[in-house]
């Protein structure tokens, strides 16, 4: 029970002391301060001494010391005025690494590590900063009944220490660089609107096909207000949220691809016996089921330019292959396999779109794997023409359209290899003939040379590497 009591008053004077810190004045302002207060608490790290020869019994012993600290740390830290971001907890970096997170991320880490000293526990709490390039450091050594005091009113004096500077957010890395411009906000704003407004006039569009009316009076209002509203849409949400051009053109994609599935699998399944007004009913439908889908994939994960393209290029060439599947089943290049390219259509955009959620391919390399698909294919329709003369036989109709799409594949894995960064693959040609680095005769200082308490550098030349 006393110990408990130490512990709340710990607590206390923690927060006193947070109460009473020295307000920033002049040019520090509120968003400063909020900016500063968010922290990052890492799990309390057990260090283990070198060459331990009962190293499991050590860290058995630690353990629950250290749940009982992340507990009683985090607390304290609230207590002090800190925002705590669980969302990057996880395993902590290494030191030489704090700074440069902390500036990335935009506020304060806090890295508690403990270890067994002669019957004694010794705390070390390391704190690093965004706006300091410094790390401040707190190391004492307690017994385990009194390490939950001590460890609250170290983190008290280090959060205190650093709020007695000014608060003030670090340069932005690309004016130190001498950067002149900087991005502008929602910089897919233009992609957005003309696909919006586009999709909305075929909204208008599709309602007055699905009602069965061909009255003009009911069309061109439909259509404008379609347009008009995608439009409004596109700049309300480009003003809300920051748009960049690879989620601009991946909700693109969720629009488009399932649209012109939905469109041709209706029209190869039910076409003949449906009507027209359903036809549009179901891309409609199908339109709104992958914007849907594309929207909930940019809340979860975000999108790159690459990403975008890699979800373009799975509809477009689902809808290629697709089609070759059909026309291989059926033998007769003569029918259009509209059905086919319908399913390989949304099957594609579905399966690329979930991909590019989770990977980030650069965009050259996505586009040079659709340039190579396409001459591919091309290269597969003009070598296999031979085979369509004098009437051809349904072997001779599948084989033809089984070139094109091998010759597709094979024609886009040789894009995607033949864009490979260049520095990537001078490292490997490198490394495969024995040049990588420390392979080049190195004159200097190459050891020391050690008699006792003395000590010399030894001067000579090495050549380390491959000798081929």
């Amino acid at each position: 029970m006393a110990r408990l009591l130490v512990v709340l008053a710990a607590l206390g004077a923690a927060r006193t002391a947070s109460a009473e810190a020295p307000r920033t004045n002049g040019t520090a302002s509120a968003s400063a301060e909020a900016w500063r207060n968010s922290a990052v608490l890492f799990p309390t790290k057990i260090s283990r001494r070198p060459a331990n020869a009962d190293e499991a019994s050590e860290g058995a012993e630690l353990v629950p010391i250290a749940g009982q600290l992340d507990a009683l740390l985090a607390d304290a830290a609230q207590d002090l005025g800190l925002v705590l971001d669980l969302d990057q907890r996880g395993a902590a970096p290494d030191e030489a690494e704090l700074v440069a997170q902390a500036s990335a991320l935009g506020g304060t880490l806090i890295v508690p590590s403990v270890r067994a000293r002669n019957g004694e526990i010794e705390l070390r709490i390391v704190l690093a900063e965004a706006s300091s390039p410094e790390l401040r450091v707190r190391i004492e050594r307690a017994s385990p009944a009194d390490l939950s005091v001590r460890a609250v009113v170290m983190l008290r004096d280090l959060v205190t220490g650093l709020r007695s500077v000014p608060a003030r957010r670090p340069e932005p890395r690309r004016a130190l660089e001498g950067t002149l411009t900087y991005p502008a906000r929602s910089a897919g704003r233009t992609a957005l609107a003309v696909n919006a407004t586009l999709f909305g006039g075929l909204l208008g569009y599709s309602i007055q096909r699905a009602s069965g009316s061909e009255d003009p009076r009911l069309l061109y209002p439909l259509l404008a207000v379609g347009a008009g509203g995608g439009l409004v849409t596109s700049i309300l949400v480009a003003e809300e949220w920051d748009v960049g051009v690879g989620p601009a053109w991946f909700l693109a994609s969720g629009v488009w691809w399932p649209s012109i599935a939905g469109h041709m699998i209706y029209a190869g399944r039910f076409g003949a016996s449906g009507g027209e007004g359903e036809q549009w009913t179901a891309g409609l439908v199908a339109g709104m089921t992958g914007l849907t889908l594309s929207t909930l994939g940019l809340a979860l994960r975000g999108m790159s330019e690459g990403g975008a393209l890699l979800a373009h290029t799975g509809g477009g060439l689902g809808l290629v292959l697709g089609g070759v599947t059909e026309a291989l089943v059926r033998g007769n290049v003569d029918s259009f396999p509209i059905t086919g390219m319908g399913y390989g259509a949304g099957l594609g955009w579905l399966g690329a779109a979930a991909l590019a959620v989770h990977w980030r391919p650069a965009a050259n390399r996505v586009v040079g794997m659709d340039l190579g698909a396409l001459l591919g294919g091309l290269g597969g329709a003009a070598l296999g023409s031979p085979l369509l003369l004098d009437g051809p036989t349904e072997t001779q109709q599948r084989a033809w359209v089984g070139m094109i799409g091998g010759m597709a594949l094979a024609g886009g894995a040789i894009g995607w290899f033949m864009t490979k960064p260049k520095a990537e693959a001078s490292n490997h040609g490198k490394q495969a003939h024995g040049e990588g680095p420390g392979t080049l005769p190195v004159f200097g200082v190459i050891g020391q040379s050690q008699v006792g308490d003395r000590r010399a550098p030894v001067v000579g030349l090495s050549w380390s590497g491959t000798l081929r």
